[in-house]
């Protein structure tokens, strides 16, 4: 198993790096929306295990709509060939002020009707119905809106997106060998027996200092070193929820992993679960900028 997945490792990491440094801002729009919708269907699936029978078709409909419309945002500049010796620019750039209001509100609106009318059209049992809608929900506000996020950071820079991941992988890292070797009171006993105190301590501990680093070194210098420490212990311990919040989900429903899809690494929800939490609140230091 360990094996598995120093392999997936192996392979997937340059993959996702030359997607997101040498191809175009929308490659990497897309590969967000590719995972992001994988997760949300292992969500349901986990939803569907604890007996709430959820409106897959309209959550994974409004999921990709969510992520389209962040591509569409920020893809930057697209080139297209309207003849052999000219081509138009395409600069996309996100709605003003009023007409994202608008547009979101309408967005949500929509979504919470369709969610909601979906178990009476289905013929859900009454006593699920509720369960269901709610799921149904939480399914894209937890997992496609903020993967949004993501493509904002990609926007800003490559750089950004990198910042995410290392200090992400650094505080998992530094959870990981400090719980092990020091770890001796459970944060969280009953959702993820093997999480320590000491552990989130270390991780947090360890993805402030990458943070303080970065912001003073080429990874994201915009932050500045003290303003790169403050974003990624903030970032870090949002991950470590996001962590613990996905446990519980497979908690309820009975399962160790997501999905099967990565050999040693569970599913795409597994991978990105920290992500979902941290992604946000990184990008939200970035828009203070």
């Amino acid at each position: 198993m360990a094996l598995k997945r120093e392999i997936a490792a192996a392979v997937a990491i340059p993959i996702v790096l030359a997607i997101l440094f040498l191809a175009p801002p929308i490659a990497f729009h897309a590969l967000v929306a590719a995972v992001s919708l994988a997760a949300l269907w292992e969500f349901y699936r986990l939803a569907e295990r604890t007996g709430h029978p959820v409106a897959k078709t309209v959550g994974m409909a409004a999921g990709a709509a969510t992520l389209l419309a962040a591509a569409a945002a920020f893809a930057g500049e697209i080139l297209v060939s309207t003849s052999p010796t000219s081509f138009m620019v395409i600069r996309s750039a996100a709605f003003s002020g009023d007409a994202c209001g608008r547009c979101a509100l309408g967005f949500v609106l929509g979504l919470v009707l369709l969610a909601v009318l979906a178990p009476l059209v289905g013929g859900v049992a009454p006593a699920l119905a509720l369960a269901g809608a709610g799921s149904t929900l939480l399914g894209v506000f937890s997992i496609a809106l903020p993967a949004a996020t993501l493509c904002y950071l990609r926007s800003f820079s490559p750089r950004a997106v990198l910042f995410l991941l290392g200090l992400v992988w650094v505080c998992d890292s530094a959870a990981y060998y400090g719980g092990s070797r020091w770890g001796k009171h459970k944060l969280a006993p009953v959702i993820s027996p093997k999480k320590t105190w000491e552990g989130s301590i270390f991780g947090f501990v360890g993805a402030t200092l990458f943070g303080a680093a970065a912001g003073n070194w080429w990874l994201l210098p915009e932050l500045g070193p003290a303003r790169g420490a403050l974003a990624a212990a903030l970032a870090s311990s949002a991950g470590q929820l996001g962590d613990l919040v996905e446990s519980m989900w497979k908690r309820g429903a009975g399962v160790k992993d997501s999905g099967t899809f990565l050999p040693g690494h569970g599913g795409f929800y597994d991978r990105i679960d920290s992500l979902l939490f941290a992604g946000p609140v990184v990008a939200a230091f970035l828009v203070s900028l």
